[in-house]
């Protein structure tokens, strides 16, 4: 199918009313994140009792993995590049956001944006791309089109956890064969992202009373001096730089000590570090900083462990991959395509270190991630879609 084609077949088949109705659907639905992460029932309902069925609705058979992924494949006629589409189930969860889940219909002009919007927590990041991406594939499959190779769609169970396991798991087990993947992300073309690695520092002491404090060690004072030694390497651990992603940076974003009883002199305290990664990074070495900075610290016991992390990104202008998707962009939109960096860490690291060549891209607005103004333009996912679907025709 020719660009032409492709385009007037988009326009033919995506409804603005659809796309709207089930972007609404989704962040009426609560999929928050909590402290069981992936195995959270909400967000595994998501994909199981609403995802699934609205796929199934146009065509499509979906499977879902021993993880809650769901995994769907539309099998191309062609040598094209095989797609993979990446989504999000699990959005932040509500805090104190006022009415997290109506999915009402509200005015963008007071937040700066044209044209209605849903309200409801997960709308300006998971669920935006994820209505797009599902809009785009349901029109293909209900208009029986064939794409010109593989096109594959994931709906991951994570989305706020901070690790690649649910993707990994999908990559290892899903029988997923991509050349190219989109992941989730904002209306400009995302060419590169920070990783970051989380190092746990744990202090050990020694307990004893609190009226007899000189008889223990205590594991806070301990934790203190850790803070001291590491205090010239944040927020910034090097010099070097990136032309977009700017500097590596170090944060502590965790603290707890033990045992968790009144007057007692803690014989242990623990400690999480933020610790971004630039592509080409080493999470070893930057571990290994933190070691050789906090050194001995006699009575303390330290110990510094690896514990999640998530791959760092970046990907060229002239990757086969961001030319067929800023075609797409040009020929549905009418517009250039803009490009983007992000600071935080998501999945497109593990797709490029699988040899998967990925970006992101969706209908994400970060000015509302995690407010409690969390909303998105429906023509922001209308576009998304139809970029979308024009890829999985013509690439």
């Amino acid at each position: 199918m020719d660009p032409t084609a492709a385009k007037n077949f988009v326009e033919g088949q995506l409804r603005y009313e659809e796309v709207r109705r089930l972007l609404i659907k989704l962040v009426q639905t609560p999929s928050p994140q909590t402290e069981l992460l992936e195995e959270e029932p909400k967000v595994l309902s998501l994909i199981r009792e609403i995802v699934k069925p609205e796929l199934q609705k146009s065509g499509i058979e979906p499977v879902i993995d021993d993880k809650g992924n769901l995994i769907a494949r539309l099998p191309g006629k062609g040598a094209a590049k095989r797609l993979l589409l990446v989504a999000y189930a699990m959005s932040a969860a509500p805090s104190t956001m006022q009415n997290p889940y109506s999915g009402a219909l509200v005015d963008g002009a007071p937040y700066g944006l044209q044209g209605e919007c849903v309200w409801g927590r997960g709308a300006c990041e998971q669920k935006g791309s994820l209505a797009a991406m599902m809009s785009a594939l349901k029109a293909l499959a209900e208009s029986k089109a064939e794409p010109p190779g593989d096109l594959y769609f994931v709906v991951s169970a994570a989305g706020e956890t901070g690790r690649h396991d649910s993707l990994a798991y999908v990559l290892d087990h899903g029988k997923v064969e991509a050349d190219w993947g989109i992941i989730d992300g904002p209306p400009e073309i995302q060419l590169g992202n920070k990783g970051r690695v989380d190092i746990l520092v744990t202090v050990k002491g020694k307990q004893a009373h609190s009226s007899r404090p000189w008889e223990g060690i205590n594991a806070v004072e301990g934790a203190m001096k850790v803070l001291e030694k590491l205090k010239p390497l944040m927020p910034y651990p090097s010099d070097r730089a990136h032309p977009e992603l700017g500097k590596v940076s170090l944060t502590p974003t965790a603290v707890e000590s033990f045992p968790k009883a009144t007057h007692t002199i803690q014989s242990e305290c623990r400690m999480v570090f933020d610790r971004r990664l630039l592509p080409g990074d080493d999470p070893a070495e930057a571990i290994q900083q933190l070691e050789t900075a906090i050194g001995n610290l006699d009575p303390f016991k330290v110990e510094v462990q690896k514990k999640d992390s998530m791959y760092p990104s970046e990907v060229s202008k002239e990757a086969d991959v961001v030319k067929s998707l800023s075609r797409a962009i040009q020929v549905m939109l009418g517009r250039e395509p803009k490009f983007s960096y992000s600071t935080a860490a998501n999945d497109t690291g593990l797709l490029n270190a699988r040899g998967i060549q990925a970006i992101n891209y969706g209908s994400r607005d970060i000015r509302f991630q995690h407010t409690d103004h969390d909303l998105v333009s429906v023509n922001s996912v209308f576009e998304a879609a139809k970029v979308f679907a024009f890829m999985a025709l013509q690439r």
